[in-house]
């Protein structure tokens, strides 16, 4: 609460900041332009003073010292009305500044008023604290009672019979102790008279022996007055040293009280500092808890966003490998006119070796095929030119399968795949057309198939399977037998396949997705830079090679044709300067000034080139 009074007490002195500072510029413009005035003026005055020097005439003169003396009066005038305006302004500095005095009073009376008010919330908080504090006392006091109870009635009643047995016990010892007694009575009497005996003879020893001990009773009384007066002196030496003894009891006694009301106040202290201690404490945790929660859920955030990066990444580099393996298969049947197979180092291509990202289930192996339909075309156009060209029914012993997804006949799909770029040319831009007609059948075929694919939609040999079987119709004859479908009906099977595929039922394989788990172990990051370096290794060092020597090769061939049209462009200009000297000679030898010539041009020119030249003309 106070704290909302102290930011609007801040903010009421940044706007009275903001408007002295603005006051005092104003204030300090005006002055300046006042003072400049002012020194126009006086400049003026002066120079009238020095010209009052060459007036002759007192009327004159008199009225020159008038003029002067409304000038100076008005530039005085000036100035006691900047000094009345800054006045003014000075006395509503004083009443702000008592204005603000009485603010601030009230904001100190609203942070007293707002204190007591929660000084008191804290009172009533801890009042009814301490009261249900004194009633779970109470409670546990009166269970402790009851237990008490129960457990001392228990007690008493094992008393009670305890002492019934012992009662029981204690009358049979007595019948005992009484036979016991008896017997030692007529033991006791045999015996008395023997010891009477006995004694009456000691007796007569003994007079005998108090005869000698009077005689050392007698020694002894001398002994002991000695010593009772040496006790005597003793006991005075003893008195003085009692007497030091309780006045150094009496001083000990005033520093154990001094020691005392110290230990008390230690003892305060550290209980109000274990009190201080114990708040921090609670503080500290209740701040490292939430400390945890934040970093937990900071944790979660940086692995999302790991997992982002990774896969955008991934897509990125898997993309760009495609292109690589596409641009190598290209290269090695086109321009090197080699067999291309996929290389061992692209089965990271298919997730060989790829880590488990966080939250990741392992992955399961998968069966289906993830050829980019452009090597599927060429396995496909090999397979068929091994196998013959066949007739255009099909059993379906000679597919795969009936269901989506399954292998069809190279031949069947070649047909297929003929069919549909015969019937579906205006898919491919017509500069294509006009760059492929001086291809053959089957790289025409290819580059077609290409741009098709690409107009539709197709990536995998799985979508060419797909695409397929809208080409194929069952005979009503024979359900065995299949046929391709009429070239009519193309243009409404591409349209069945591309709408299944845009459908949202179409599962696309190359996007993988993953579901973070907050709870999952955390992730083997050892393997990370072998699978990285592996999708950038994906060509191998031998293709490499080899494009380095096509690239080398395409180079000299690169500068042989530029060589090449720098000669045919200097060949160009050579045929059009011959031209343009053929029609200048033309035009010299059918002049009709050289009639008047005595040896006239052609004359000198030899027959040969004449006829070239009226051939030519």
């Amino acid at each position: 609460a106070w704290t909302r009074v102290g930011v609007a007490a801040m903010a009421r002195e940044d706007a009275r900041k903001v408007e002295e500072e603005k006051t005092n510029k104003e204030r300090r413009e005006k002055l300046e332009a006042e003072v400049k005035a002012s020194m126009e003026r006086f400049e003026e005055i002066t120079k009238r003073w020095d010209s009052s020097h060459s007036l002759k005439v007192p009327q004159a003169l008199d009225d020159m010292m008038t003029n002067q003396r409304e000038l100076i009066n008005s530039m005085i005038a000036e100035k006691e009305k900047i000094i009345q305006a800054f006045q003014l302004e000075l006395k509503a500095k004083d009443d702000q500044y008592v204005k603000d005095l009485k603010k601030q009073a009230e904001d100190i009376d609203l942070i007293i008023e707002r204190m007591n008010a929660q000084v008191k919330n804290l009172q009533k908080a801890y009042r009814e604290e301490l009261t249900k504090i004194d009633q779970a006392f109470e409670s546990e006091r009166l269970e402790l009672l009851e237990n008490h109870r129960s457990e001392w009635e228990g007690l008493m009643g094992q008393r009670s019979n305890k002492e019934v047995e012992n009662l029981k016990e204690s009358e049979q010892r007595v019948d005992d102790f009484a036979a016991q007694l008896q017997h030692l009575r007529v033991q006791d009497a045999e015996e008395y008279n023997m010891v009477k005996i006995k004694l009456e003879t000691d007796v007569q020893v003994l007079e005998q022996q108090l005869q000698a001990m009077r005689a050392t009773y007698q020694l002894n009384s001398e002994k002991l007055d000695y010593n009772f007066q040496v006790l005597k002196k003793r006991d005075e030496e003893n008195t003085i040293t009692k007497s030091q003894q309780k006045r150094k009891i009496t001083r000990l006694q005033d520093t154990l009280n001094n020691l005392k009301s110290k230990f008390a106040k230690q003892e305060a202290h550290y209980r109000d500092e274990n009190q201080q201690l114990a708040d921090v404490y609670k503080r500290i945790t209740d701040q490292f808890k939430e400390l945890q929660k934040k970093s937990k859920h900071f944790q979660a955030t940086d692995t999302k966003k790991f997992i982002d990066v990774w896969v955008m990444n991934e897509e990125e580099a898997m993309e760009l490998a495609n292109k690589v393996l596409e641009e190598d298969r290209i290269i090695h049947t086109q321009q090197l006119g080699l067999d291309w197979d996929v290389p061992e180092t692209a089965k990271v291509m298919d997730g060989e070796g790829r880590p488990l990202l966080a939250g990741e289930p392992p992955k399961q192996t998968s069966t289906s095929s993830l050829k980019s339909a452009r090597a599927a075309v060429d396995d496909i156009m090999r397979a068929a030119s091994e196998a013959g060209s066949g007739q255009l029914e099909f059993s379906r012993s000679t597919m795969g399968g009936e269901g989506k997804g399954h292998k069809f006949s190279p031949v069947l799909v070649k047909s297929v795949l003929e069919l549909l770029c015969a019937e579906a040319d205006f898919l491919v831009e017509k500069k294509l057309v006009h760059l492929l007609t001086p291809l053959e059948h089957e790289e025409r075929l290819l580059m077609k198939l290409d741009s098709i694919f690409k107009a539709i939609g197709v990536e995998t040999e799985d979508d060419i399977n797909r695409l397929t079987e809208y080409f194929l119709v069952t005979q009503e004859e024979s359900p065995e037998q299949v046929n391709l479908i009429h070239p009519n009906e193309v243009l409404k099977a591409i349209r069945h396949f591309v709408s299944d595929s845009a459908s949202p039922n179409k599962v696309t394989a190359h996007k993988p997705t993953v579901e973070f788990d907050s709870s999952a172990a955390e992730r083997d990051s050892g393997n990370d830079a072998g699978y990285w370096n592996a999708l950038a290794s994906v060509l191998p060092h031998s293709h490499e090679l080899k494009w380095d020597a096509l690239l080398e090769g395409m180079q000299k061939y690169h500068g042989v044709l530029a060589q090449r049209a720098k000669l045919i462009e200097e060949t160009d200009k050579l045929q059009n300067q011959n031209s343009e000297l053929r029609m200048l000679l033309q035009q010299y030898i059918g002049s009709r000034g050289n009639q008047d010539l005595q040896i006239p041009p052609t004359h000198t020119i030899p027959s040969e080139v004449l006829r070239d030249y009226a051939i030519d003309s």
